[in-house]
């Protein structure tokens, strides 16, 4: 996998809402409720606007869900994801699918295993092109912190690209430590903070290019109760590039939302 650095810093500034279900490696402890979550209203951003559907279920030893979207054009999408974990065996398995608007899909699976003080994952990413990725993640915690080492091997040419990122929290604030280093070892870095506000939370930050050149973004997120049940989330912010150009950047999505515990 190449990474993109000249997208680095698009790519920390567009979070779009399209992806709405969490779909991370099946980890240690799997799901701790059990439990069904609905979401489903409307989204906006840069890229357009639509309506989208998600549920999740958990309970104890797995997680599975799917997200659908329909944009303006009425094109669609989907995602899904199913993931387990034994407790007994310190095992668990990830599988996830993404179908785009325009037809292209993504994929991901593999497996995790507990370890003295996290987890580690090994699976394979495949690509809207049917390249693959092998994918080996190391997960650390500890009081305060989480370490996770990340590296994509291309099968056929055998290179290497690495994503190491450290995770630091204290009350009402965290701060994310990530970089990543091509091929070619070229490397990028991004030092982003989260500090938690009365309606959401607000993030600044600065992302290091590979020749040195700095960029910086902030946004400020909030989820407002409306007074016909639905919730709005709003985010608003900016990217500012190395050279002073400043690029407004945000989204939206107002939906319901419903739990529904399981039997």
């Amino acid at each position: 996998m190449k990474l993109n650095f000249a997208l680095f810093p698009a790519f920390l500034a567009c979070i779009t809402t399209m992806l709405l279900a969490s779909t991370a490696q099946a980890r240690p402890h799997g799901a701790r409720t059990n439990d069904a979550t609905e979401r489903s209203g409307s989204y906006e951003n840069r890229f357009g606007n639509g309506t989208f559907s998600q549920n999740v279920n958990r309970s104890p030893g797995s997680a599975n869900g799917s997200t659908t979207w329909t944009n303006a054009n009425g094109s669609q999408g989907s995602h899904t994801f199913n993931n387990t974990w034994d407790s007994s065996t310190g095992t668990g398995t990830h599988q996830s699918s993404t179908t785009l608007a325009n037809g292209k899909t993504t994929s991901s699976q593999g497996t995790a295993a507990k370890t003295d003080n996290g987890y580690t994952y090994t699976g394979i990413a495949t690509g809207p092109k049917g390249n693959t990725t092998d994918v080996s993640k190391t997960v650390t915690t500890s009081k305060g912190t989480r370490i996770a080492d990340t590296t994509y091997t291309n099968p056929v040419t055998g290179k290497n690209s690495t994503v190491d990122r450290m995770t630091t929290y204290a009350n009402g604030s965290k701060q994310i430590s990530t970089t990543a280093a091509s091929p070619n070892g070229k490397t990028a870095i991004s030092n982003q903070d989260f500090t938690k506000s009365a309606s959401g939370y607000s993030q600044t930050g600065t992302v290091t290019g590979p020749n040195g050149s700095v960029s910086t973004d902030n946004r400020n997120v909030s989820y407002i109760q409306n007074s016909d049940g639905t919730i709005t989330r709003t985010m608003t912010g900016s990217v500012t590039g190395p050279h002073g150009n400043t690029t407004p950047i945000g989204n939206s999505e107002t939906y319901n939302k419903s739990y529904t515990p399981n039997n």
